[in-house]
């Protein structure tokens, strides 16, 4: 994995996560955000975090703003603000931009600012638990983009002991098994929470046999993902 030089602007509850996941990844994080008790609370799980007001186009390029590979603008509940921070990294020269929306009219305005990569973490996380729910057999889901999604599913009975090439997704229901994820018993440990584990088996070939038990990673376009989960 390539190291990233990320900006990552509001620290609100979603961008405490995502600046811990970026961090713990190896990749070189800038957290800034106009409240310093916030700063404070995680200058220890990123590589700079800075107090200051997002707005204020000189004060970014004093954090070498243009050079980062993506900024991520992760405002949740001031829009103007994201707007304003939007105008002003594209001035600084930053080509790689992330701008979170709220509401319909939110992406809109970001669209019509000439901001392309545009996400709703809530949205996205209602609509997959909302799959989760809706289907037996389904144990999580995500949304790689409003048609595309990636699914772990339990192997439904009528493809016990068939090989992959037997169950022949890809041509029944235009979707692809990625991998899949197998139970395992280790024997060694003393502890029994501890003795079952899974195996991701990598990509599987034709002649994998889908066993009892196994977990199927499956891609694939909402539609045709239902389609599947609903035989």
């Amino acid at each position: 994995m390539q190291r990233k030089k990320i900006a990552v602007i509001g620290i609100g509850s979603f961008g405490k996560l995502f600046v811990h996941y970026l961090f713990d990844d190896g990749h070189e994080v800038i957290a800034i955000d106009k409240d310093p008790m916030i700063i404070d609370s995680i200058k220890d799980y990123v590589t700079i975090a800075v107090t200051l007001d997002a707005t204020d186009e000189h004060a970014l390029r004093s954090q070498g703003i243009a050079d980062v590979d993506y900024a991520v603008i992760a405002l949740a509940d001031d829009f103007e603000t994201s707007i304003i921070c939007a105008e002003s990294l594209k001035k600084c020269g930053v080509k790689n931009i992330y701008a979170r929306y709220q509401t319909e009219l939110q992406m809109k305005v970001l669209a019509l600012l000439g901001i392309k990569d545009l996400f709703n973490p809530e949205e996205k996380a209602a609509r997959s638990m909302a799959e989760t729910l809706s289907f037996s057999g389904m144990r999580s889901s995500f949304l790689i983009s409003d048609e595309y999604s990636v699914v772990e599913v339990a192997v439904p009975k009528r493809y016990i002991n068939q090989t992959i090439a037997d169950a022949d997704l890809r041509h029944k229901y235009n979707i692809n098994v990625i991998t899949i994820k197998r139970p395992t018993i280790n024997k060694d440990t003393k502890r029994a929470s501890d003795s079952k584990s899974e195996k991701i088996l990598g990509i599987p070939h034709g002649n994998t046999i889908l066993k009892e038990d196994d977990i199927i990673v499956l891609f694939g376009s909402q539609t045709d993902l239902a389609r599947f989960l609903e035989t």
